[in-house]
């Protein structure tokens, strides 16, 4: 919302109770100011470029890994085989059109496409059309900061892995492994490696926008 409201909002203690609150929450979610010291500043850019970094992980990680590996939940749709031919048969009760791509319910489609397609589309839309922050700097920070982030969540999906039984990415299950522990702590370095990479790329498309709607230089 910052690029609606680039400068501070004062909270008028006469407002309205839904002014005050609208005030808040716009100032919540606004960078910080050019008066805010710069660990603000470096923990605003460290959350937008996460969440960032974050999408494009989820989409590359679904599409490069799980669903190459089986674990995607994605799978063709299966049509019959033999459809009934016999007078009065119906080859719909043989073949549920509504199973789709995915051969589920459609609620699973509609959310695997959402979290692995829409999302990294939204963070792009986002990042060229709908703001206006800089690079974020500095960038070894930034760089460490991400990498700190995808570790954390490896530990928190590891954890919820051994609480439930399911594991959010196939590779932290020893048993989708081989029983192999080895395999399972370097899939988790080849997923903590990506990152920076993909800092690079979302950083690179800061850039680009930065480039294409700066103002021409006079010569």
């Amino acid at each position: 919302m910052h690029f609606f409201f680039p400068y501070d909002i004062a909270i008028d203690p006469e407002g309205s109770r839904q002014h005050r609150l609208k005030a808040r929450l716009i100032t919540s979610l606004s960078p910080p100011s050019s008066a805010m010291n710069e660990s603000a500043r470096f923990a605003f850019n460290l959350f937008y470029i996460t969440v960032h970094v974050f999408a494009f992980l989820n989409t590359l990680v679904y599409w490069g890994a799980e669903v190459p590996a089986g674990h995607g939940g994605f799978r063709p749709p299966s049509f019959p085989k033999h459809h009934p031919s016999g007078p009065g048969s119906n080859a719909t009760i043989a073949y549920n059109p509504n199973k789709g791509l995915f051969e589920e319910d459609d609620i699973k489609p509609f959310s695997i496409i959402n979290l692995t397609i829409i999302n990294s589309a939204i963070a792009g839309i986002e990042i060229f059309f709908l703001n206006s922050i800089r690079r974020p700097t500095p960038v070894a920070g930034q760089v460490a900061g991400v990498i700190f982030a995808s570790f954390l969540y490896l530990v928190w999906a590891w954890f919820g892995g051994l609480v439930t039984g399911h594991y959010g990415i196939f590779f932290l299950n020893p048993d989708e492994m081989g029983g192999q522990m080895e395999a399972v702590i370097a899939a988790c370095i080849v997923f903590v490696s990506l990152t920076p990479g993909l800092f690079a790329y979302v950083y690179g498309l800061i850039a680009m926008r930065e480039q294409m709607t700066a103002s021409p230089r006079r010569s």
